[in-house]
């Protein structure tokens, strides 16, 4: 294979990339009151966890998660956006329910993997969001804990980006 050929492969390639990243974000048509409510801008996120290996990245902090992040050009998510995504998805549909397999285009964060928990950013503070569906009143894609310390790792808490 000669030079322009490598070239136009690699070019190929990395189009291939930019694509596949741009169909990994959702950005959630929440109405413009409701982002005013909450004092934000639009926002995209990813549709699934960030992924390592090609596996749900896990046992992974508070502070690497965003280190992590932000080493990508993105960050966190924060509490005021989580905020605007339930009550924008509750007027939509009226409750959370286990059978939800997204909420507005986001991948749900117990379907189909054993990582259920994310990291968001709540300012000074760090928080975990979603739940086991057996956690009874813990349970859902908009539960919020602030139980863990932003130091804590486990198998079940991974990350998603913003930007």
């Amino acid at each position: 294979m000669n030079t322009l050929q490598e070239i136009k492969k690699l070019e190929k390639k990395i189009e291939t990339l930019k694509q596949s990243l741009n169909s990994e974000w959702v950005k959630p048509d929440i109405p413009q009151r409701i982002l005013k409510k909450y004092g934000i801008k639009p926002f995209k996120i990813m549709k699934r966890r960030m992924r390592k290996d090609g596996k749900v990245w896990n046992n992974i902090n508070y502070f690497d998660a965003k280190k992590e992040a932000k080493k990508l050009g993105y960050r966190l998510p924060n509490i005021r956006e989580m905020l605007a995504l339930l009550e924008y998805y509750l007027e939509k549909n009226k409750k959370v329910s286990i059978h939800d397999k997204e909420f507005l285009g986001i991948e749900e964060l117990s379907y189909d993997e054993d990582v259920y928990l994310e990291w968001i950013d709540a300012g000074k503070a760090a928080a975990v969001r979603g739940g086991n569906w057996g956690n009874g009143a813990n349970a859902g894609v908009f539960t919020l804990s602030l139980a863990n310390a932003p130091s804590s790792v486990g198998a079940l808490i991974g990350f998603r980006c913003a930007k």
